[in-house]
């Protein structure tokens, strides 16, 4: 059975956090100021990656590009016989 939103669009994944680090070039000036110039590169670290959650779910994406929690997924999803 796919899993469905509650508008009837297929899940498609969850969302997620990643940590990553934004390449810049970092000066500083004569009064101390640091200065940044962002080189346009995100260098990723994917073993921080976890899924979101909102009050204790988990959160699911549709590809309406739509947050559901768990709950509504998983309550629409059975509900339907159309995803079977």
């Amino acid at each position: 059975m796919k899993a469905v939103s509650p508008e009837g669009n297929p899940i498609i994944g969850t969302m997620e956090f990643v940590e990553g680090v934004a390449l810049a070039d970092i000066t500083i000036s004569d009064n101390g100021e640091l200065n940044m110039e962002y080189s346009g590169e995100t260098e990723v670290d994917w073993n921080s990656q976890r899924t979101k959650t909102e009050e204790g779910e988990r959160l699911f994406v549709c590809s309406g590009r739509k947050l559901w929690r768990e709950s509504h997924v998983v309550q629409v999803t059975q509900a339907s016989p159309a995803v079977r």
